[in-house]
């Protein structure tokens, strides 16, 4: 088994439109085009490492949660729990330790209506290997 989730083409999308607008921030509240242009290329280095650097990979054995910080593997073995939220989705290990996937999130809207996610399904399947992991033991 292999799988790999990241962030949907409207999270890596929908944000790059901001980017203009920052720009155009920059420029109405300082008056310099260097500082704006400067803001603007600040935007689209940090735009694409939030767009395309997170991913949550599971394996046979593992789950590795990419981030646009750095990365962290967590053995099936020591999956505790995995709940979809705003941030990401949180895995607590066995250890009682939380590691946070930003590549797959779940709105609030979707959680306070009960409305089923690509973040539910994930955290779904994550859930099922571990246990599936657990049995073969």
């Amino acid at each position: 088994m292999y799988q790999v989730w990241k962030v949907s083409p409207l999270g890596r999308f929908g944000v790059l439109a901001l980017i203009p607008l920052l720009g155009t921030f920059t420029w109405l509240a300082w008056g310099n085009v260097f500082v704006s242009l400067l803001a603007g290329l600040g935007g689209l280095v940090s735009w694409f490492r939030f767009a395309f650097r997170p991913a949550v990979t599971l394996t046979d054995t593992e789950v590795i949660v990419r981030n646009p910080n750095g990365s962290q593997h967590v053995s099936l073995n020591d999956v505790a729990k995995v709940e979809p939220g705003y941030g990401g989705l949180t895995i607590t290990t066995s250890t009682g330790g939380h590691v946070v996937a930003w590549a797959v999130q779940k709105s609030n809207l979707a959680k306070w209506t009960g409305r089923q996610t690509r973040a539910d399904e994930v955290a779904a399947s994550i859930t099922a290997a571990s246990r599936s992991r657990a049995v073969t033991r």
